[in-house]
């Protein structure tokens, strides 16, 4: 799905949310009963589960006051979830169109705090979204490396170690070669065979790291 696309939905959360604090605050539990169940259905939509997530807890702050809400601090866990699992900007976004509808319940010194509050963590989950993004790029670019490994030992490097295993043992069949050529065949044999033994060591050892994984 686009970014921009995302970022629409997750606005939508809010504003439906504000919507619905203003129209049938009183009906909040039925609501946030019937979204969870939903949400159940749907455990296995990782990014449907997410948009779940963000309107119940938007409608369980916004029905409760807002920013005086006595749970305003789950607006921090849906931005931090949220950025786990986004890109930082879609995460940057959705804390701005927070802020712009929180604001409509601010009433007073106190309440100025969770918004300022707000203003601050909303860059600090653009660098941990940042963060994660590059992480999870790099561990991508790890497992192509070892895959790239795992095809590059398997069919070139194995091949040619066996054919220069079966090339030697052709050679030493030759009656005409002298002693010490044979010695050096075998030498030759000797060290390809170590380096067949090693590469599939290495291969066993990436397969094993890539199951634990």
């Amino acid at each position: 799905m686009p970014q921009l696309a995302i970022i629409c939905i997750f606005s939508l959360t809010s504003i439906l949310a504000y919507i619905f604090s203003i129209t049938a605050p009183d009906f909040a539990p039925q609501a946030i009963a019937l979204i969870t169940i939903v949400s159940i259905i749907c455990l296995k939509q990782k990014q449907l589960l997410i948009y779940f997530i963000a309107i119940i807890i938007n409608i369980i702050v916004f029905t409760t006051n807002g920013l005086n809400s006595p749970v305003f601090f789950l607006i921090y866990f849906l931005l931090f979830i949220i950025a786990f699992q986004n890109p930082p900007t879609t995460t940057l976004s959705y804390s701005l169109v927070l802020i712009l509808f929180l604001s409509q319940s601010l009433n007073s010194l106190y309440s100025l705090l969770p918004l300022i509050s707000l203003l601050f963590i909303s860059p600090l989950v653009w660098f941990i979204g940042r963060q994660y993004l590059e992480n999870f790029k790099l561990n991508n670019s790890i497992e192509r490396d070892e895959t790239d490994v795992l095809l590059w030992l398997s069919l070139k490097f194995k091949t040619g170690i066996c054919q220069i295993i079966d090339t030697s043992s052709e050679l030493l069949s030759q009656p005409q070669l002298s002693h010490t050529q044979k010695e050096q065949i075998h030498k030759i044999k000797d060290s390809a065979k170590s380096l067949l033994n090693s590469s599939q060591k290495l291969e066993e050892e990436i397969d094993s790291q890539t199951d634990e994984k």
